[in-house]
This record gives C-alpha cells, structure tokens and sequence, in this order.
C-alpha cells in the first residue's frame, strides 16, 4: 500500500516561564483508578495465551471550544468537555507483538477509545469503562498478533530484526498550568467583522473565520507504573480565502496566530490589516501569469523553507520507518554522512514552548508513549546524526528519544515536534535578493523564483513509488535579472530528498515560525518549524492540476457591492 504523508498548515530560544501549579489531591484521583485497574489486568492477562505483557492508558480531559464564521455569520459554535480515555495494549513480547507492521495484509494502527463518565464520589462507574475498554483491546491485541505470526511465518526475513517494542523507564510526573480563557462573545464579534470585509469582493468564492481551542490535562499510566498528568494548551486564530481563476486554478491565502491567552490575540487593526493584504494577494493571484515547468535558482522565505524541511527530510527520519521493508530508505545506511548542505544543522526539540513570543505548536513534555521529551539532533554540519524514535527500536538506536507521538485513537509511532533548521553563516535577507540576482545571472536563466509560502503537500516514502515529494506553494513571485517581480500561480516544486537539500548555498538571519497539523499513519498531530530564508541553486517546478471547472457564472450574493 502506497504512503502519502501529508503536512497541512493550519499554516538561542528565549526562556518562558509559565504559571504553574502543583496538583492537587483530587486531580491525581484519575491516575489512582487506572494504575489499579492496570494492576487488575496485568495479573489476568499476562498468563493468556498469547500474554499481554504491556498497557498503557491514555485519559484526554479537556475543555474544547470551536467558533467559525462563514459569509459574516456564525456557521458552527460549540463548548463542550471532552473526557475521553484510550488503551494501548500488546499481546505477545517486547521481541514481536502485535503491532507489528505487516508484509501480507494492513497494519493496524487504531486504538479503543472510550467517552469517560464521571468519577464522581466512588469512582465505580469510571472504573467500570475502564475494565469494558481494557477487556475489548486486549482481545483485539490478541487478535492481531495471531495475525503478526502468521503473516512472519509466510513472509521473508526482515532487513532489521530489532524488537518491536522497549518498555519505556518508570516516570512520576504531575504539573498543570491555569484553564485558557478566552472572551467567547468577543472573539464572535471580531470574527463576523473580519469576514464583512469578504464583502463587494466577487473573487472571493468561500472564506471562513474561525477560532479552536484546547484547554485541560491529559493523563499517562502504564504497566510500568509510569503515572503522568501534563498541560494540553492549544489555541488558534485563523483564517482563509478561496477564490478560482478563469481556467479553473484554485487559489486561497490563509493565516493564523496561535496564542495561549486573549492578550496575545492579534488586535482588531492588526487583523484587519492582515486580511486587507490577503485579500490584495488572492487578487493578484486571479490575474497572475500561470507557472511554466522549469528549473531556476529559488529563495525559500523562513516559514516555507521550515516546511520544506519537515516534508523533505522530516518523515525520513522518522525512527520507525527505517525497519520497514517496504519504506525507501532513503536515510537509512546515512548515519555519519553527509545529506544537506553543511550550511545546515536540524535539532528536533518538543521541550521548546515559544520561539520570539509565537507558542509552538509542537511543545509537549511527554509524548503519548509515556516518554521525556528531550532534543534530537537530526543533521549537525550537513551531517545526518540520528532519527526521531519511538519505543519501536531500531537497530543502532535501541530506546525511545520522546519522539512517539498519535491523535487520540491512534498508535503512537516517531513523528516531528518542533524541527529548527540553523545555518552557521548567514546574510541579512535584503543580501539574500541580492545573491539570487547573481545566481540567475551566472546561470544565465530567464528568472528566478521567491516561494512566500508553502501550504504543505505530500511525500512518498515507499518502494512501490518513486521517492520524491510534491509541494505546493500558494504565494510565488517570478523575479527577473533586474529585480523586477511579479506573482504567479500553478506552480509546484518536484524533486527528490538526496538532491533537494544540497542546492542550499546561503541562509540569511530571519528565522521564523510555521505552526501546523501533520497527518500520517497516526494521524493528525500538532507540529512546528522553525527556520530562515534560503538560496538555492535551483529547484524544479512543475504546473499545478486544475479543478477543470470554472468560476461560478453567478457571483456570490456577498460579493456584490455594499
């Protein structure tokens, strides 16, 4: 089966500090009843045939608020407490469980997950879900690993034989931080503003004004006796335009501000601003000459160049992959070697909350394994150093790193956090302009190309397909020798990993933020980047697929004149 792996972006670290609290009495009652639930099972279960021989519990208890506003009205509005429990349970040993990625049939990568009732004063009916959940995923664990057996019997050897599991260390944590609040009544009212200004403006065929949050705690207790509480705290606000050219191209501008409190929401000028340029882009665009295929030295801006990044080498070096045989290894037997430009180092580091005041969206302190978050050097120098890990080993790198990570429902298998590209020497961005003149002159091109922003794309990281990746930019300019520009649409960048990243050959010194989702085989998961502007010697890009239906012959009623 085919593995697109998608990234959608949503699209020296200083010390922050938060408030913190310690946990009280009551708040740790949740981790009491699943460590002795745990202990309940594990004496039943690990004499079965096959044995359990681990579980953990994953409890969400969070407080979700969703607003979204659609053609200056409020299309969807919900506030509502999310108490949901998941278990992950392995049948089998450490050597070979049940999650072993399979040769002749579908891996499964789902979990049970349970709505959670209320502990209330005893604690019997949560107590009760717990035992219903751990009694159907042992069963369903048992039952594939009958599966993983007798697909290892039929199937050839394993290029790595390394275990599919190591029992994480035992941890004791408890931290929690004050509930986000947020004024409901005031963020609707921004956002039904912000979308009138959609108003009188036919080009713009959809919009959508929205903001999410995510405020509460979540909870970890293994077999181990691993028992953690941490801070989930997530909150966006964001917005996008959707317009369609004459020949069918769809184009859109998005943006969003992630914060962690009312005051760091952008104020109502600021955002009206922004949307007023964004609305100026998404016109441009209609009329902007279409891309051609070629190739031409290119300026990657920060956030676009931190996206390159995370599709390009990112799933590549995710620790899990590089012992399946049906991966394409492109890093695999690279450890020690160069991969990118020695310009380049890339650390991986889930610990850092802000970068200049932006929260990371890829901020957590355990992951979903019930392991520290720590930093991982990917790339020193241009030089591949180690992979994101999991509890699933590979052979040279036998333990988790932090890096295991799922949505809820989902296995946790090595997934991005925060990924930071540095450059050891860099240029002020105006010398990087400058830089790429000279590189369309020397190569005698017709232009070149500044890429302002990514709004993510796919990578293909199997043997069945070519091992190349496809992203789409949604703010191009063509710069021409004398430094004329001028937008353009349809274009997509084409390429493969091994030779993308040596075309790098100057940073300049304005890093900044992407925050996004990232969707693979478990699913969606909050990431970050963070990263500056670079040249590149050249880069390919290919024309864009069109929707092959054109614009509606009657405009929206918004968007006729006030």
């Amino acid at each position: 089966m085919k593995k697109y792996i998608f990234l959608f972006i949503i699209v020296g670290f200083p010390f922050i500090t938060f408030a913190q609290t310690m946990c009280r009495v009551q708040d740790q009652k949740p981790l009491e009843l699943l460590s002795k639930e745990l202990k309940r099972s594990m004496r039943v279960f690990k004499k079965q045939k096959p044995p359990i021989y681990y579980i953990a519990y994953n409890l969400n208890d969070l407080n979700l608020l969703d607003i979204e506003v659609s053609e200056n009205g409020v299309a969807y509005k919900g506030d509502r407490h999310h108490f949901v429990l998941q278990a992950q349970v392995r049948a089998g040993s450490p050597l070979m469980d049940n999650t072993r990625t399979l040769k002749m049939d579908n891996t499964n990568y789902s979990l049970d997950t349970l709505q959670m009732p209320e502990i209330g004063k005893d604690g019997k009916a949560f107590s009760t879900t717990v035992w219903r959940l751990t009694e159907k995923a042992a069963e369903a664990a048992q039952q594939d690993f009958n599966r993983v057996q007798a697909d290892s019997q039929a199937a050839s050897e394993r290029a790595d034989d390394s275990p599919d599991f190591v029992l994480p260390q035992k941890e004791t944590f408890c931290e929690e931080y004050p509930a986000l609040e947020f004024d409901k009544q005031k963020i609707e009212q921004l956002l039904v503003k912000a979308s009138d200004l959609t108003r009188g403006k036919p080009y713009v065929l959809s919009s959508s004004f929205s903001f999410e949050m995510q405020s509460g705690s979540r909870y970890f207790a293994d077999s181990v006796g691993t028992q953690l509480k941490t801070p989930v705290r997530l909150a966006r606000l964001s917005y996008i335009l959707r317009g369609k050219t004459a020949d069918g191209a769809k184009i859109n501008r998005f943006n969003a501000y992630d914060v962690l409190s009312q005051e760091e929401l952008p104020t109502e000028q600021q955002l009206m601003a922004d949307i007023e340029q964004s609305l100026q882009e998404l016109q441009s665009l209609l009329k902007a000459p279409e891309a051609e295929p070629i190739t031409v030295p290119v300026i990657l801006k920060n956030r676009a160049m931190a996206v390159f990044v995370h599709e390009v080498l990112g799933h590549r070096v995710e620790g899990h992959r590089q012992k399946e045989d049906s991966f394409g290894k492109t890093f695999t037997d690279k450890v020690g070697q160069e991969i990118v430009a020695p310009l380049l180092t890339i650390v991986d580091d889930a610990t850092l909350p802000y970068f200049n005041n932006i929260p990371l969206r890829g901020f957590y302190q355990y992951d979903e394994e019930g392991v520290r978050a720590r930093p991982v050097t990917l790339v020193e120098n241009g030089i591949l150093k180690g992979f994101l890990m999991s509890s699933s080993p590979i052979k040279g790198f036998n333990a988790s790193n932090g890096h295991g990570r799922g949505d809820e429902g989902l296995r946790p298998v090595a997934r991005m956090a925060n990924t930071r590209v540095t450059a050891s020497q860099t240029v002020p961005y105006d010398k990087l302009e400058q830089l790429l003149l000279q590189e369309i002159k020397r190569q005698n091109k017709p232009y070149g190309i500044i890429i302002e922003d990514l709004s993510g794309g796919f990578t293909m990281t199997e043997t069945s397909s070519p091992q190349t990746f496809k992203l789409t930019p949604t703010l191009v300019y063509r710069v021409y020798p004398d430094g004329r520009k001028e937008p353009i649409r349809g274009a997509d960048i084409v390429g493969t990993p091994l030779a993308a990243f040596r075309e790098v050959i100057f940073a300049a010194d304005d890093y900044d933020v992407f925050n996004g989702s990232c969707r693979a085989e478990s699913e969606w998961v909050p990431v970050s980047g963070i990263a500056p502007s670079v040249l590149l010697r050249k880069l390919e890009f290919e024309k864009t697929g069109k929707s092959g239906l054109q614009p509606p012959l009657l405009p929206p009623p918004f968007g006729e004149a006030k």
